[in-house]
């Protein structure tokens, strides 16, 4: 094939070529993106959580917006109540307080726990870890709590009150208030043998959920997530 009849042939391969970088590099930029927003997510959870095991309220709004500022670069948005509202904002941040009921617990609530060998109905949470506090700061709808939330809704819901905490009652008698460790129990008792977190202690737990960079068609509605315990 001669000089002339070649003319073009390297801006075809050069198109066809674009085919493949155009959406690598789009992609890359977009896991870049992505990876930038993750490392902001991890740090938020952590400083918040951190803020948050030292008795910082955030029911209050002077932290409730000291926590947005924080989180400005994920779209936190204080604006939002106690219990957390489908507000504006693409982030969320939720803090619960756990606690083991155990015998001393349930003992603590003014009644007999145990009765024929069972829980009586004020202590019907005897073993199980329960929220003592949740609050919810940001769109709540932009994900749930992997540890559960206290049921709010039907014949026997939790009461929260206004900054957050559930009563010592709700705690020990009302099954809607337990909390769910599905990989990890932090204090169990299996034939006698105790293990993990000592009984009595209260965990921090802080969740921060974002919406990530969008890029269709390879990353359609990313979402962010990062906990901490305290």
């Amino acid at each position: 094939m001669n000089r002339k009849s070649q003319r073009g042939v390297s801006y075809i391969e050069f198109a066809l070529s674009l085919l493949v970088l155009v959406p690598l590099l789009l992609g890359t930029i977009g896991i870049g993106l992505n990876l930038i927003r993750a490392f902001q997510t991890i740090q938020v959870a952590r400083d918040a959580g951190h803020m948050y095991a030292r008795g910082v309220d955030f029911s209050q709004t002077g932290n409730k917006t000291i926590l947005a500022n924080l989180a400005v670069n994920i779209g936190l948005n204080s604006t939002s109540g106690v219990l957390g509202t489908a507000g504006s904002g693409s982030a969320v941040a939720i803090f619960s307080t756990v606690t083991y009921i155990d015998a001393t617990a349930c003992q603590k609530c003014g009644s007999t726990y145990y009765s024929g060998g069972a829980p009586t109905a004020s202590c019907r949470n005897l073993s199980k870890w329960v929220f003592g506090q949740r609050i919810i700061i940001g769109d709540s709808n932009m994900r749930t709590s992997g540890y559960g939330s206290p049921v709010v809704t039907g014949n026997s819901p939790v009461t929260i009150g206004a900054d957050g905490t559930i009563s010592p009652t709700d705690q020990c008698g009302n099954t809607g208030d337990q909390a769910t460790f599905t990989s990890i129990n932090p204090y169990q008792s299996v034939s006698g043998t105790v293990s993990g977190l000592p009984s009595g202690q209260l965990i921090y737990i802080s969740e921060v959920a974002d919406r990530g960079f969008i890029l269709p068609p390879f990353m359609n509605n990313p979402i962010q997530y990062a906990f901490g315990m305290f």
